[in-house]
């Protein structure tokens, strides 16, 4: 997918990964990486959530994640987050670590495209 992201200069070509297909704003495009670094980093605390039993935290960071991924114009990180939060709801450790897996993955996809999209 190519979207024009513009800011104050001219428009910048950029080919964006599969897994961010919604409307990105110009002014988060910056923001991104830290983006997806923060949803790696609550990932990782999901799966820590997810050994002790803790389900409140998994729901409180799932809800998160739902929300800001759509923000950030990345409709598979929310749902994701939503598939969080009802095996929290569930109590379903086995669907919180798997759905935590996913979302790393696809973190991380969504970086090293990203950043290959940005030197090219």
């Amino acid at each position: 997918v190519i979207r024009h992201v513009t800011g104050d200069g001219p428009a910048v070509q950029v080919r964006l990964p599969k897994t961010l297909i919604g409307e990105i704003d110009p002014d988060l495009y910056e923001l991104i990486p830290g983006f997806l670094k923060r949803k790696r980093d609550e990932a990782q605390a999901i799966s820590a959530a997810a050994d002790r039993g803790d389900f409140e935290t998994i729901a409180r960071l799932a809800h998160r994640i739902k929300g800001e991924g759509g923000s950030y114009g990345m409709p598979r990180v929310s749902e994701i987050g939503a598939g969080l939060e009802k095996a929290a709801k569930h109590e379903d450790r086995t669907a919180v670590r798997t759905l935590a897996v996913e979302l790393t993955g696809l973190l991380d996809s969504a970086q090293s495209d990203l950043s290959r999209a940005l030197v090219q």
